[in-house]
């Protein structure tokens, strides 16, 4: 079985709520967290009949997770040191309660509360009627693994997404069949698994950018937040092609490739290059798929050319420029991945 479990009913009933407040805080840092309401499912605020259902899995820089638990609150007490993820909060049972920069929202089951918590003030998790608790799905995405503009995405965060329809749909169904046959899987399933729920992360928000920019009367920064959706969304989908460059990039969407350097620097803030971005990508595909002991008998030139490399030796120049070893050494020296023959 692969993630990590833990149940409240395991700790002494009156130290319950202590012992996950401590897990949880190491979390949700620079956050107060107490146990709310007396009601269904909660122990009426002294931890004795707390109650906390987890299980946790990582899928690589991916994590998920199904919580159940008593009613409880979160809200900012400090400055937060944890700007590096994005999550999604998926109600199952009851209703979720947030103050994002000042702006409330509650979030039911069919939404999907997608936000960071570089802006989150205030979070509130409370049990529907009867004796059910709260039951919530979370998906953790590193922030550098969303590919999408980040600019784009500020239209997103803080806000109750659909989850019952669409890409949304289709992702919360993935992320509850891995929690509910987490037995089935093994460890080494979690990197590709976790490729698989970064694949449909992406193409919900695309889905999400792509709605609500899709309208006559754009202001230009909108219409230029649209165009690199789609660019990001396209090159993205055709990293295995040797001929993707920024010109056909540019020739695909009708724009100049100046004009496309120009709306991609204003991205990045003139960190990366449109053939940069295509580089990294494909040298991060072609690193994880060399991590793979499934794919351990492909020669490495096989990789190169899965991922748009036509030449080993330039492959091999930049795979070593990038991590410092060459890709022959790096599956020798990865865990779990037998050394490569090929040439």
């Amino acid at each position: 079985m692969i993630g990590d479990e833990f149940r409240s009913d395991d700790v002494p009933a009156a130290e319950r709520f202590a012992y996950w407040h401590d897990r949880m805080s190491g979390q949700m840092t620079g956050f107060s967290i107490r146990e709310t309401e007396t009601g269904a499912g909660t122990g009426g605020g002294d931890g004795a009949g707390f109650l906390s259902e987890e299980l946790e899995i990582g899928l690589g820089g991916v994590r998920v997770a199904s919580r159940r638990l008593s009613s409880v609150e979160m809200r900012r007490r400090s400055a937060d040191d944890s700007k590096g993820l994005y999550q999604f909060l998926v109600p199952v049972q009851g209703a979720l309660h947030t103050d994002w920069d000042g702006r409330a929202g509650v979030s039911r089951p069919g939404g999907m509360y997608f936000h960071d918590l570089t802006g989150l003030n205030a979070l509130r998790c409370r049990p529907p009627d009867g004796r059910e608790p709260f039951h919530t799905l979370t998906i953790d995405i590193p922030r550098e693994s969303i590919t999408l503009p980040h600019g784009s995405l500020r239209q997103l965060v803080g806000q109750d997404l659909p989850g019952d329809e669409g890409p949304g749909a289709l992702l919360t169904g993935v992320v509850k069949h891995v929690l509910c046959s987490a037995e089935v899987y093994r460890p080494t399933d979690t990197a590709r698994l976790g490729t698989a729920v970064l694949d449909l992360v992406h193409a919900h928000l695309a889905h999400q950018l792509e709605s609500r920019t899709a309208q006559p009367a754009l202001e230009p920064e909108h219409r230029q937040h649209a165009l690199l959706v789609r660019v990001v969304d396209f090159m993205r989908h055709h990293l295995a092609d040797p001929e993707l460059t920024p010109q056909s990039v540019a020739d695909a969407h009708h724009v100049s490739v100046s004009y496309l350097h120009r709306i991609f620097r204003a991205h990045t803030a003139g960190r990366e290059t449109v053939a940069g971005w295509i580089r990294r990508q494909r040298l991060e595909h072609a690193r994880r798929d060399l991590a793979d002991p499934v794919l351990a008998a492909v020669p490495v030139h096989r990789i190169a050319a899965r991922w748009g490399y036509t030449h080993a030796a330039a492959f091999t120049r930049s795979f070593r420029t990038a991590y410092g070893v060459t890709p022959r050494t790096y599956r020798h020296d990865t865990p779990s991945s037998p050394a490569d023959d090929g040439p």
